[in-house]
C-alpha cells in the first residue's frame, strides 16, 4: 500500500474527450495554408500520443527559420482553437469527466499531461465541462518528446502547491503507448485506458501498471494500484 497521496495527470485526447477529426483537420489545414505549409494528411498519419510541437515541427520540415514559423503557427492555431472549439465539435468519453470530478472531490490533486499547447488544453477541458478543475500540467508546446511532459507537470505542481512529491506519487493516465512510455521514463505509475485508438492487447504490450476500459470510479482503481485514499 502506498502511503503517499496520488496526484493524477490526465491526457486529454482519447482519454477525456475526442475532438471531431474533420473539424481538427480543417482548422489545422487553414492555419498551414496561411503559412504555405503542406496539409497534415500528406505527412502525418496520426496525431495520437504526440505533442503539438512535434507535429507542427514535422509539418514545417526543413525551413531556414523553422522556430519563428513554429511560434507564429502556434499562436494562430491556438487563437483559432480557442475561438472555434465549441461543445458540438467534441465527443465526451463516458465516465471520464466524472472521474476527474470524483477524484477532485476526494481531495486528490488533478492535472494534465497532454501533447496539446497549454492554452488549447485548457480550452478543450473547459469545453468538456471541466473548467477550473485543473491547475497544473505538462503540455506540448516546449518539447517534441512526450517523455519530457511529466517532468514539466511536476515542476508546475511544485510551483502551484509548494510541495515536493516523489515521481511515484504521480499517476499518468492516457490512451496511447506514448502515455505509458512517458510515465515509465519519469518514474510515475501508468494507467492505460482503451477509449482511444489502441486495443487492450496493444496497450498491454507496453506494460502499464493498470489497463482500464473506463475511468469511472477512480477510488476503486486507485485502491487497486495500492494507493491509500483519504
Amino acid at each position: 500500500m502506498h502511503t503517499i497521496r496520488p496526484i493524477l495527470l490526465y491526457d486529454i485526447d482519447g482519454t477525456l474527450l475526442k475532438v471531431k477529426r474533420q473539424f481538427l483537420l480543417e482548422l489545422i489545414g487553414e492555419q498551414l495554408k496561411a503559412f504555405n505549409v503542406e496539409k497534415p494528411e500528406s505527412k502525418t498519419k496520426s496525431f495520437a500520443g504526440r505533442t503539438d510541437r512535434g507535429i507542427f515541427m514535422e509539418l514545417i520540415g526543413e525551413h531556414p527559420d523553422s522556430e519563428r514559423l513554429f511560434d507564429e503557427l502556434k499562436e494562430q492555431y491556438s487563437k483559432a482553437m480557442i475561438r472555434d472549439l465549441l461543445p458540438s465539435k467534441i465527443e465526451r468519453i463516458d465516465g471520464a469527466a466524472e472521474s476527474v470530478r470524483e477524484a477532485a472531490d476526494l481531495g486528490i490533486h488533478v492535472g494534465l499531461c497532454t501533447g496539446n499547447f497549454r492554452d488549447v488544453a485548457f480550452k478543450k477541458v473547459e469545453t468538456a465541462g471541466l473548467k477550473n478543475l485543473f491547475r497544473f500540467g505538462g503540455f506540448g508546446g516546449e518539447y517534441a518528446d512526450r517523455n519530457m511532459l511529466p517532468g514539466e507537470a511536476d515542476r508546475d505542481y511544485r510551483s502551484v502547491y509548494g510541495q515536493n512529491p516523489p515521481p511515484s506519487s504521480y499517476v499518468v493516465i492516457g490512451d496511447t503507448p506514448n502515455d505509458i512510455r512517458c510515465a515509465k521514463y519519469f518514474g510515475a505509475v501508468s494507467v492505460a485506458v482503451t477509449t482511444g485508438g489502441f486495443s487492450k492487447d496493444k496497450l498491454a504490450a507496453h506494460n502499464p501498471d493498470l489497463i482500464l476500459d473506463s475511468l469511472a470510479d477512480p477510488a476503486r482503481w486507485l485502491s487497486e494500484l495500492g494507493f491509500r485514499l483519504p
